[in-house]
């Protein structure tokens, strides 16, 4: 693995977290986990099956 760039997740703007105000006088900010990101700050790539590889299973029944 190399030190490679990854753009800022569009969600949290790469810092990895959510800030909001809760409460009923909405005067308390908290801060949660980035859903979209799981706190990493940036979108993780899927990886891609290699190809042959399936798991599907070939049977009869």
């Amino acid at each position: 693995m190399g030190t490679e760039e990854h753009p800022p997740c569009p969600t949290c703007g790469g810092s990895g977290q959510i800030n909001f105000f809760k409460g009923e006088s909405r005067f308390l900010l908290s801060a949660e986990e980035c859903p979209v990101c799981c706190g990493f700050g940036y979108v993780q790539e899927e990886l891609e099956e290699p190809e042959g590889k399936s798991d599907k299973l070939d049977g009869k029944g």
